[in-house]
């Protein structure tokens, strides 16, 4: 993956903090802390550290509302945590209309009636941990995983009729129109690949940024028995993004595997990041995101038990070994 998407993001951060981190006046940065807390939520990245990092403190939210209503200085046990109390409180923050929040909140720690001197404690106690957590924390494989998952939203919310549509009016190139659909997007997100010459002409699905030495790997699969496409082609589909990661030395590689049938499938798994399955072999991590395009004519509630193919982490692994036997 280009490493300048990451770039970017970082220096859009940064320009905010550092526009934050100019102001003392008490009602000017309460409205620049709202603009701040709506610049995270656009980008999928941000979400998604930051909800790992709220996820793991789930008692801390109440310490927060406490400390706020109390007015009393909330203490810290490590630097996460201190990150997460203050994504919890920029959301309060953003809720409230309470102009003179941020400073009524420093001043519990200072004890002191200084606008200047309250601001730059609450800059230092919460602005400079979130801010260095998500610096720390934003990379590549979160980027790519945040970027899939607002894909797959995309697909099933808004899209599902129309990339079904595309798949039933031509099922043999279906699967490579589906997967051109996904580069599309990722390309509007602000990824810079291209994509392999020959994936145009439906030998592989690889996405590769060849101007770098750090490609993105991923492939995109159709799920549907009665075409032929069952649990099989998927696992074959999952070793075919495993090769590629050793080919191109790559630690994580992507497999979308997009429902186009009623029937469900289901990947039991032992590891998943953010309810994204995983699989972990040799050094090579392959995350797998299910997208299900069918257009159900009931709702979920209404389906009853559908037929499911479950698929496990031992069926994928098994695949791997047979095929790497083979290979002389």
């Amino acid at each position: 993956m280009n490493g300048e998407y990451l770039q970017n993001l970082r220096f859009k951060l940064q320009k905010r903090v550092r526009r934050l981190n100019s102001i003392d006046a008490s009602n000017r940065f309460h409205f620049s802390l709202k603009q701040f807390w709506v610049f995270l939520h656009e980008y999928p990245l941000f979400v998604e550290v930051l909800h790992d990092l709220e996820l793991n403190y789930p008692a801390l939210s109440g310490q927060v509302h406490q400390m706020i209503s109390d007015k009393k200085p909330l203490v810290f046990n490590t630097e996460n945590e201190q990150a997460a109390a203050s994504y919890i409180l920029f959301g309060i923050c953003n809720g409230s209309g309470e102009e003179n929040l941020e400073n009524s909140i420093g001043r519990s720690y200072t004890g002191d009636s200084k606008i200047s001197e309250n601001l730059d404690t609450f800059r230092s106690m919460f602005l400079e941990p979130l801010y260095d957590y998500l610096d720390e924390h934003i990379d590549d494989q979160r980027a790519i995983l945040a970027l899939l998952r607002r894909y797959k939203h995309k697909c099933e919310w808004f899209q599902r009729d129309k990339l079904f549509k595309l798949w039933e009016d031509n099922t043999e190139k279906g699967e490579k129109l589906l997967a051109l659909d996904m580069y599309d997007f990722l390309h509007d997100q602000g990824l810079d690949f291209t994509i392999e010459p020959r994936s145009i002409s439906g030998e592989a699905d690889l996405i590769a940024a060849q101007n770098t030495d750090d490609p993105l790997i991923a492939d995109a699969k159709i799920f549907c028995p009665e075409k032929g496409k069952n649990t099989s082609y998927v696992v074959a589909g999952f070793n075919q993004v495993y090769i590629y990661t050793l080919d191109y030395n790559e630690p994580f590689g992507y497999l979308i595997v997009f429902k186009t049938c009623e029937e469900d499938i289901k990947f039991s798994l032992s590891n998943q990041a953010q309810f994204t399955p995983f699989v972990i072999h040799n050094n090579k991590t392959i995350f797998i995101i299910t997208i299900d395009i069918y257009p159900h004519e009931t709702s979920a509630s209404k389906r009853g038990q559908l037929q499911s193919y479950d698929v496990t982490g031992e069926n994928l692994v098994k695949v791997i070994e047979e095929e790497a036997k083979k290979t002389p």
